[in-house]
C-alpha cells in the first residue's frame, strides 16, 4: 500500500468523515489537516518516511507525534 493510501485509509478508520472536513497540509508528507465541523480541533496526519509510518499530532500537542499504523493494521485484521 502506498504511503497517501495508507494516510487516506487511517483518516477513514477513525474519524467520522461526515463530522470533519479534509484540507492538504503541504509541510509534512501526505499530510492531511483533519478539521471538526463541531469545533475549534483538529489532527494532522501525515507519512513520516524514515519510520515508514502513518503518523498524527494533535492541536494541543503540536510538539509531539503518535505512529498510528498499529492501529489500522489491528482494524484490517478484526474488520474483515
Amino acid at each position: 500500500m502506498e504511503a497517501r493510501e495508507r494516510v487516506q485509509e487511517w483518516i477513514q478508520s477513525t474519524f467520522d468523515i461526515e463530522d470533519v472536513t479534509l484540507q492538504h497540509d503541504d509541510s509534512l508528507p501526505y499530510g492531511e489537516r483533519v478539521l471538526s465541523e463541531s469545533d475549534d480541533d483538529y489532527a494532522i496526519v501525515f507519512f513520516d518516511e524514515s519510520s515508514d509510518q502513518v503518523m498524527c499530532s494533535f492541536k494541543e500537542m503540536k510538539p509531539l507525534c503518535f505512529r498510528v499504523d498499529p492501529i489500522v493494521e489491528f482494524a484490517e485484521r478484526y474488520n474483515q
